[in-house]
């Protein structure tokens, strides 16, 4: 009887530990999947969204006096992120939903702002607004700052650890004799 009750005991406790083996090692392997997917995204996104960041320098976050584009130029604007968005790498593809929104929204003003169906000498002549540059270059900003939130660029490092602290003032440092044994005090 003790004999059947011991061996019992150890089917069950293997039982019981091949279940809890299956399950622990089942949601390991699918964190370390979701971790590989999620990293493998990131690094691909992080190649596109240089890509328009670069593309995004034509609407700056403030322009130079001379530099204010003319809105023919926007047409041009439109079409380079046009072709980042549907050319051959598909940046497009790689926009999380809230960067797709602000990049459709500056898609929407660059065509509005560039009036295409005005002639194109009135075009040529005619200036943006204070408020159709305003609104391009916030959106263009807004996007760009969504870009660098979305790869984690616009937050620090979540391990404190890795943290840089302020460096002491040369004054502040003292100097350690290797020798000395720091066990006893001073006298």
């Amino acid at each position: 009887m003790q004999l059947l009750v011991g061996v019992l005991g150890a089917v069950l406790g293997a039982l019981v530990g091949g279940v809890v083996a299956y399950f622990s090692t089942r949601s390991r392997i699918r964190l370390e999947v979701e971790y590989a997917h999620d990293q493998t995204l990131r690094d691909k996104r992080l190649e596109h969204y240089q890509r328009l960041f670069h593309i995004s320098r034509c609407l700056p976050r403030y322009w130079r006096a001379v530099e204010q584009p003319a809105r023919t130029e926007l047409l041009t604007f439109r079409e380079e992120f046009h072709n980042w968005y549907f050319g051959e790498q598909a940046g497009g593809l790689f926009l999380t939903p809230r960067s797709k929104a602000l990049y459709l929204e500056l898609q929407n003003a660059l065509w509005a702002a560039a009036r295409p169906d005005q002639d194109q000498e009135d075009q040529a002549v005619s200036e943006l607004s204070a408020e159709e540059s305003r609104r391009l270059r916030t959106l263009a900003s807004e996007l760009r700052h969504q870009l660098a939130e979305d790869v984690g660029a616009a937050h620090p490092p979540r391990l404190r650890w890795t943290r840089l602290g302020p460096t002491a003032p040369p004054s502040m440092l003292e100097k350690v004799d290797p020798t000395e044994d720091r066990g006893q005090s001073r006298v």
